[in-house]
């Protein structure tokens, strides 16, 4: 019996099965059967060439290709030749058109390929009529046009389908989201988001066995029919828009044109009278899914004559073959903007997806776990999520051995690590004080010795006319300083910058390589010595905080990989969650060392940084932030001879604002500067948000780098040198000038006066912020100082981001103190009898913290810490009003410079809470999958091929158990295993075969002591017998939480935000594993905000 012939029994079976509850096994094994005597009839058919035939092979051109298909004499020949100009023979009998004939559309803009293809009658999948060349081509298209007469279309649209579904091709259908995975062993796993009612796991089985398939993986996302698994599991399926044309309506009643109009993806026409076309080319375009991309030239506006046509969900590498084929090979990136945000163009790689919407939503194409979340628009390079971070594990372990190790070791051994933990904090602090100490003593000599050397070589030069000299001398020895601290960045990259949006990332559970080293840490201070001491428009306040933070990292450990040190007795805060406890801490003495403040730095911890807070934790952190600053004031008085006095500062010296009074009619003044402050921190963080774009694509070799770095210096000095010269006859009397140790020049003013902008330029910038905070009213001339305000300016724009150590916040207080004086020198011209209110040391305090919240967002932490700096708690209120309303009014345009510079570096940061209109998403829309499950016993060789064959970190294990009613393999979920616990215990060969009674266990000290730099994979070699072992996982797996499918995205994310999670499983209602929440699950999914407008963004994965 012929394959044709067991077709037709088995259609006849078919018909003649009542379908019900007892036939659905027997109806599903027919279908399966059926599906595969077609699917070998269409395969014998292209190995023997029978698919094809003359005049059916036709070039694919245009922009779409339309498979225009339907009955003899329906008009299919009269509709070419009207709607593409194509001479077609139309005739009143049948088979007029006996090959395929092409034919093109022209409309908006796009060339639509038309295929008039010969009449297909009944039996065609079989080989009648020529119809399986003629559906050999319609697999070919891009959508299927099918004419029908509207006297009789309902049989033959039923004929037509049952034909074209006959042969695979899908008419108006999605694909099924189905995950189909045939593997070697393990047996047939079936899983489900959502409850199975149309297809039970005896069907699925029932199918595969049929197809010889005994081992697979299968994953259903949503309800499906045994026939849509079918379709999965033959392949070769083609899923395309139909759009059902029903001519001849000229012939019907006005009733029955209504109805046939009324159906879904129908038209009705009449090619004789013409009617009804133009609405036909609309449908086909909307059904075809394109959109028109005009190109622009950069600096010029678009051109709208021509455009490109393309299909939505195309990729840009698709776009560049449509404009040239060798465009691909030099393709780097592209600008892309949208319809709703032209003036803004948006960096894209060439993988990524596009459309047009006001959802930004963002998807890769390779990325290796399938996303549940159907959603697709363009993406963005700056707008892509880095897949190479990776998360630190701040989960409480609750393992078998952790609670051994607890139990064996008591009470009082957790008694001993608290007082430990005291201790460590404490050096915490005396080495940050310490750092601190040398820093600010390495800056002040340098500083002293470049200038009173320029100053020697200035005065010399006076009367000899040879500014020349002291101008070379001056800018010799900046540049040779800020080329040791750009050297340094060279040698360790991580130590580039402040330090502080790295901080933040490690804090939120990120892990960024090198962060917290040895090596990052001499970089670090040595570079900002030299950086600070070479007069960049730059301070040694931020990379205090990233120092502090290295130094808890490597004391708490007690280890040290570079210095082969390795203090055993601290091997039990060998764990991400202890070491990030110490960081925290880290990073408040650093504050508390730069401003003084510890309790600002307790704050700062809180605000910008710690992922997780506790009461004891605070006391911990407060504690080092008091030692710090303890230990800096005991040495420094030592250092300037007056030795246990304990009211040194800190390394900023605001001085103290003693008596300052404010009135009530003061604060809409406050709210103004407020706004200003805003203003000029959204401009700053603006315009160096794209300065740091354009340093990464043009300025992206290390030697570009340090040329880039040298212009900067000499730029430096260069404007310095000009404004000294400009502003020459500016002389002030020295009596004006407070005893602040700040050095006075001279210059061509007469004997007993002083240059005031040479005094400005030559001091270091914590002193320039001293002078305007504190001298007298009459000090600086206003335009001197606007003129300096915006220098200063452009400068500390252009030098963050420079391979230099380099912090902000002096910078920006300097920024802030000139303009907020200068708005005191406006306030006391316009109110000259109110000289005691409208001070303008005053509010140039008050415009630095406005500067200071504008460009970094932060409120409470800053406010803290300007207060204790200054020492005037009365003051407190009006810098609370001013950095309160600079945050606002900077976040209405865009966010702090922080927070900017951690979105350039595409790391998944999570926020404090989830964002708001998210609740519409559940974790089936978030999820990865599928995910790797290891049983609670597995052999060794399935674990080592996984891990060499994946890359996760986490792992499910799951008790795998047998369903007696059909044999089926599933498993609940148990825990979780991380991926070094895995090669831990691969490494220590810690096997077992399945008839040992006695099993010898790791302890916690076996995966301590690699901490925590974990070896790889590659590292291990296993023999053949070794392979052939198990592992029992039981024991080091951890009970991790686990949230349902049906879970919204705001209750997974506090969860996983709260309890500083690392991976989040998602079960069904079996408890069976069925996707697996990581941070780049959620980072993907953020607000934006711009201009008052709120958006949500799904950001791509990059891998």
């Amino acid at each position: 019996m012929g394959i044709l012939e067991k077709i037709a029994d088995i259609e006849k079976e078919i018909a003649r099965t009542q379908k019900n509850k007892a036939t659905e096994y027997h109806l599903g094994l027919l279908k399966a059967k059926l599906a595969k005597f077609r699917q070998a009839l269409l395969e014998g058919d292209a190995k023997s060439g029978s698919g094809k035939g003359e005049g059916f092979d036709v070039v694919k051109s245009g922009d779409a290709r339309i498979a225009l298909i339907g009955f003899p004499s329906v008009g299919k020949s009269t509709l070419l030749s009207t709607v593409t100009r194509t001479e077609s023979t139309a005739a009143s009998y049948e088979f007029t058109t006996l090959t395929c004939i092409p034919g093109v559309i022209q409309y908006n803009g796009a060339e639509i390929q038309l295929l008039d293809l010969p009449g297909i009658i009944e039996g065609a999948a079989q080989g009648k009529g020529r119809g399986r060349q003629v559906i050999a081509v319609a697999r070919t298209a891009d959508m299927v046009l099918m004419m029908l007469d509207a006297t009789k279309g309902e049989k033959q649209r039923e004929i037509l389908e049952d034909e074209l579904e006959s042969v695979g091709i899908r008419l108006n259908r999605r694909k099924p989201e189905i995950y189909f995975k045939p593997k070697k062993t393990g047996g047939i796993n079936i899983t489900s988001t959502v409850p199975m009612t149309k297809c039970s796991e005896k069907m699925i089985q029932l199918i595969l066995h049929e197809y010889k398939m005994f081992n697979a993986q299968v994953l259903f996302r949503d309800d499906y029919t045994s026939d849509e698994f079918i379709d999965v599991v033959v392949g070769r399926r083609v899923y395309m828009p139909c759009l059902y044309v029903y001519n001849k309506i000229d012939q019907v009643s006005i009733e029955e044109v209504d109805r046939l109009a009324h159906l879904p993806n129908s038209v009705v026409i009449s090619c004789n009278m013409k009617l009804n076309i133009d609405y036909m080319l609309e449908s086909i375009w909307k059904l075809l899914n394109l959109i028109r991309v005009y190109t622009k030239k950069r600096g010029e506006k678009p051109d709208f004559e021509g455009g490109l046509i393309i299909r939505n969900a195309t990729t840009v590498e698709h776009v560049c073959r449509i404009v040239h084929r060798t465009l691909v090979d030099q393709f780097k990136y592209a600008l892309v903007w949208m319809t709703d945000d032209e003036n803004e163009p948006l960096l894209d790689d060439d993988n990524r997806h596009h459309t047009y919407t006001s959802l930004h939503s963002y998807i890769t194409t390779n990325d290796s776990h399938p996303r549940t979340s159907s959603s697709t628009t363009f993406a963005t390079g700056e707008k892509l999520l880095s897949g190479h971070y990776e998360s630190l594990d701040y989960e409480c372990d609750e393992s078998e051995i952790a609670h051994m190790e607890e139990k064996r070791l008591g009470y009082q051994h957790a008694r001993r690590l608290i007082i430990l933990k005291w201790l460590i904090m404490l050096l915490i602090g005396i080495c940050t004080g310490l750092i601190a100490v040398f820093v600010d003593f390495a800056v002040k000599n340098l500083t002293k010795f470049k200038f009173s050397y320029v100053q020697n070589k200035l005065d010399t030069c006076l009367s000899e006319h040879c500014l020349f000299k002291p101008y070379l001398t001056w800018i010799s020895i900046n540049i040779s300083m800020v080329l040791v601290a750009g050297f340094l960045i060279l040698w360790e990259p991580v130590a580039r910058g402040s330090g502080i949006p790295q901080v933040k990332c490690y804090l939120n559970g990120i892990a960024i390589p090198h962060v917290l080293r040895l090596k990052a840490l001499i970089a670090k201070v040595l570079g900002v010595i030299f950086a600070v001491s070479g007069g960049l428009a730059v301070g040694k306040e931020g990379p205090m905080i990233h120092s502090g933070a290295i130094i808890a990292g490597g004391i708490s450990q007690g280890k040290s990989s570079s210095l082969n040190i390795d203090f055993h007795i601290l091997k039990h805060f060998r764990t991400d969650k202890h070491k990030r406890d110490f960081v925290s801490a880290g990073a408040a003495a650093g504050v508390a060392a730069a401003f003084g403040a510890p309790v600002g730095g307790v704050l700062f911890a809180l605000e910008e940084g710690a992922s997780f807070f506790n009461q004891q934790l605070t006391w911990f952190i407060f504690f080092a932030s008091m030692a710090s600053t303890f230990t800096l004031n005991f040495v420094m008085s030592a250092i300037e001879g007056h030795f246990g006095d304990l009211s040194s500062p800190g390394l900023i010296n605001f001085g103290l604002f003693k008596d300052t009074p404010y009135m009530w009619f003061e604060l809409p003044l406050f709210i103004i500067i407020g706004f200003i402050g805003g203003i000029f921190g959204a401009l700053f963080n603006q315009l160096n948000l794209r300065l740091t774009k354009f340093r990464h694509h043009y300025i992206n070799k290390p030697w570009l780098s340090v040329i880039e770095l040298i212009l900067v210096a000499a730029t430096t000095v260069v404007i310095a040198f000009l404004l000294i010269i400009g502003t020459m006859n500016e002389c002030r009397p020295i009596k004006t000038q407070l005893e602040l140790n700040s050095p006075t020049i001279q210059l061509y003013c007469p004997d007993g006066q002083y240059n005031i902008m040479a005094t400005l330029v030559f001091s270091t910038p914590e002193q320039a912020v001293r002078n305007l905070f504190h001298n007298e009213i009459g000090t600086y001339n206003p335009w001197s100082l606007l003129v300096f305000c915006i220098i200063y300016f452009c400068l500390t724009c252009w030098t963050y981001g420079v391979i230099v150590s380099s912090g902000l916040f002096i910078p920006t207080l300097l920024i802030g103190a000139s303009w907020g004086r200068l708005v005191g020198i406006i306030m006391h011209t316009i109110f000259p009898s109110s000289v005691k209110y409208f001070d303008s040391g005053k509010y140039a305090l008050f415009g630095a913290a406005s500067q200071l919240g504008g460009t970094m967002r932060m409120t409470i932490s800053l406010a803290v810490i300007l207060i204790e700096a200054t020492g005037d708690i009365v003051l407190g209120l009006p810098i609370m009003i001013v950095l309160t309303v600079a945050k606002l009014t900077g976040d209405y345009f865009n966010e702090g410079i922080f927070d900017i510079h951690i979105a350039l570096q595409s790391v998944p940061f999570l926020p404090w809470q989830s964002e708001v209109f998210t609740s519409q998403l559940s974790a089936l829309s978030i999820m990865s999958t599928p995910v790797i499950q290891l049983k609670t016993i597995e052999k060794v060789e399935n674990v080592y091929r996984i891990l060499r064959n994946e890359s996760h970190h986490g792992f499910s294990v799951v008790d795998h158990h047998t369903d007696e009613t059909n044999n089926h393999r599933s498993g609940t979920f148990q825990g979780i295993i991380l991926r070094h616990q895995l090669i831990t215990i691969l490494r220590k060969r810690n096997f077992i075969s399945l008839n040992d009674c006695l099993r010898d266990y790791l302890t916690m000290d076996d995966f301590r002591e690699s901490y925590p730099r974990h070896p790889s994979i590659e590292s291990i070699h296993l023999t053949d017998e070794e392979r052939e072992l198990y592992c029992d996982l039981r024991p080091y797996m951890n009970l991790a939480y686990t949230v349902s499918h049906r879970s919204t995205l705001p209750r997974i994310f506090s969860m996983f935000r709260g309890l500083g999670l690392r991976h989040l499983v998602v079960v069904n209602d079996k408890n069976e594993v069925v996707g697996m929440i990581t941070r780049k699950d959620l980072a993907r999914f953020r607000m934006k905000h711009k201009k008052g407008h709120t958006s949500i963004e799904e950001l791509a994965i990059s891998h």
